[in-house]
C-alpha cells in the first residue's frame, strides 16, 4: 500500500467493521418492527429512517473499500487528492456512524425493543 500510516489503515478498517454492524442492526431492527407491528404510518416512518441509516453506512463502507484499493494500487505514493478524500471520508463516516447508532437506539426505544 502506498505509504499509508498503520493508524489510518486501522481506523478505516475499524470504521468498516462498525458500519457493517450498523447495517446489520438497522436491518434487524427494521425486521422486528415490521414483524411485530406491521405496516402503519408510524412504522413506515421508522422503516424509512432505518433504510436511510443502511444506505449511508453502505455508502461509506463502499467508499472506503474503493479508496483503500486505489491507494494500494498507487505507487510509490498516493495522490494528495486521494489522501484528502480519505481523511474527509473518515471524519464524515465517524459522524455518520454516531448519528446512525443514535437513530437505531431511538427507534428501538420508540418500539420498546431490547
Amino acid at each position: 500500500m502506498a505509504n499509508l500510516p498503520n493508524t489510518t489503515t486501522t481506523t478505516v478498517l475499524e470504521l468498516q467493521r462498525r458500519l457493517l454492524k450498523i447495517i446489520n442492526e438497522a436491518t434487524a431492527v427494521g425486521f422486528i418492527i415490521l414483524e411485530q407491528y406491521g405496516e402503519t404510518e408510524i412504522t413506515l416512518v421508522a422503516l424509512e429512517d432505518l433504510q436511510n441509516v443502511r444506505e449511508r453506512a453502505n455508502t461509506y463502507y463502499s467508499r472506503f473499500y474503493t479508496l483503500l484499493l486505489r491507494i494500494a494500487e498507487s505507487q510509490p505514493f498516493a495522490t494528495n487528492a486521494m489522501l484528502n478524500l480519505l481523511a474527509r471520508s473518515i471524519e464524515d463516516a465517524q459522524a455518520t456512524a454516531d448519528g446512525s447508532e443514535a437513530t437505531i437506539q431511538e427507534e428501538k426505544r420508540n418500539f420498546n425493543l431490547p
